[in-house]
């Protein structure tokens, strides 16, 4: 198997005073990195989006309808350094969570939510509501 690098390296390559754009291709190696380490890798891959968000950094989406894809994560293509993109990733990743394998009727900043702070922090990571 090969070996990846730790997400301590990678945000320790990308400095916290430097804004980071956001490209597709980033998405899957952090999203393999925190769903083995902070979900024991139960999460399947969503559809995740990249565009322009207003008044947002990112969402989660939940669409019992949908043909192919009914759970989405959007991301915004700009953040203010690539830990803050580390972050709000993992943070809609536990709205997902709550929702596939918890199966909340709704996946909100509950007790639940808050139960993987300790396991963010143990990541050099924050968990918070809401991010500016």
């Amino acid at each position: 198997m090969a070996r990846t690098k730790s997400l301590a390296t990678l945000i320790l390559q990308h400095s916290d005073d430097r804004s980071y754009k956001l490209t597709s291709n980033k998405i899957p190696q952090i999203y393999n990195i925190l769903n083995r380490q902070v979900f024991c890798g139960k999460l399947k891959k969503p559809k995740i989006e990249v565009r322009r968000i207003h008044g947002a950094l990112g969402y989660f989406e939940f669409n019992p309808y949908a043909a192919k894809y009914c759970h989405k994560i959007t991301l915004n293509n700009k953040f203010k350094n690539f830990r803050e993109f580390v972050e709000v990733l993992g943070h809609e990743m536990i709205h997902y969570y709550q929702k596939l394998i918890l199966k909340q009727n709704t996946a909100k900043h509950n007790k639940e939510f808050y139960s993987f702070r300790r396991k963010f922090k143990k990541l050099g990571l924050g968990l918070k509501r809401v991010y500016h």
